[in-house]
């Protein structure tokens, strides 16, 4: 068995938030507690509680947080939904199948969820870059009727566990769900930023304006929601990369680099820009990524 997650962890990350608050507006301090303008050492003072009982609890013998995560995939309802949100009912159902599952996992010691939030070019929240995906209804595009991101986060804070927003970062979707989103796809409203490949098309970690796409969906699940983490897959070039075309972008942006090196620098800078993104808004969420698992798959990324 696996031992309890401490309540001070909690403490700290409430902490942690004051002091993030604090330092971007002090106004806050004086509003919360109705301190008159002319009382400067009483916001110092509070500023330095806080910052005390931070150290007390750190100086604290506390056992280590481990992360037990696991993940729910969204793409196709492979994991979540099976149940279509076409009407109350149906809402009332997958909302519950999402309960059943929360539920398991906490049973057997989970305390991470990582959603997949973001799957082929779409979202599962309501959003002013990318559409709904089509497993939530049935159909692409189509408001299932409640946000279901903000959902799962509730419904994991209320069991204690960590909600972390899983974004496929690189792939924008094959030929038929790119065909489905319509309008509504990357491909179709910034084609310089999607390359081709194999059957599916793909966001260019070449192109600068790759990286400003990926940033706004980041700040825009980071500012609206209160997730725990963000965690990237697919942080990469796709397979046998050697036929990926981006000899265009190579050309204009490589500036005498070695090919392979240049991949691997845009990657680099991608994933530092997302990160940056992230603590900039809010400092305890945390960051993570889903590299490549096994060595020998290695052989089919060119970049590596």
């Amino acid at each position: 068995a696996y031992p309890p997650m401490s309540k001070s962890n909690a403490m700290v990350n409430v902490i942690i938030r004051l002091l993030f608050i604090v330092s971007k507006s002090k106004k806050i301090i004086n509003n919360f507690v109705s301190l008159p303008p002319n009382l400067p050492l009483m916001r110092t003072f509070l500023i330095l509680l806080l910052i005390s009982l931070l150290g007390t609890i750190h100086s604290k013998a506390q056992p280590k947080h481990e992360i037990r995560a696991t993940w729910v995939t969204t793409l196709g309802g492979m994991d979540w939904p099976r149940n279509k949100a076409t009407n109350a009912n149906g809402i009332r159902r997958q909302q519950e199948e999402l309960r059943q599952i929360l539920d398991q996992l906490k049973e057997a010691n989970f305390n991470t969820v990582m959603l997949q939030t973001r799957l082929r070019g779409d979202l599962i929240y309501p959003s002013s870059i990318e559409t709904f995906p089509e497993a939530l209804t049935g159909r692409t595009g189509r408001n299932p009727g409640y946000d279901p991101l903000a959902f799962a986060i509730e419904e994991c804070h209320k069991r204690g566990m960590e909600l972390h927003a899983w974004i496929v970062t690189i792939p924008a979707g094959n030929n038929r769900q790119v065909k489905l989103l319509g309008k509504h796809s990357i491909v179709k409203k910034n084609r310089k930023i999607c390359k081709p490949h194999e059957g599916a098309w793909y966001l260019d970690p070449g192109h600068p304006e790759t990286a400003d796409y990926l940033a706004g969906i980041v700040k825009e699940i980071v500012s609206r929601y209160d997730v725990d983490g963000i965690h990237f897959d697919y942080i990469r070039y796709p397979e046998n990369a050697r036929r990926f075309p981006d000899k265009d972008t190579y050309r204009k942006y490589g500036k005498g680099k070695d090919l392979k090196q240049w991949r691997r620098d845009n990657i680099t800078a991608i994933a530092r820009r997302l990160y940056t993104e992230v603590k900039q808004l809010k400092p305890w969420v945390k960051v993570s990524s889903s590299p490549i698992g096994k060595y020998r798959d290695t052989s089919r990324y060119s970049s590596l």
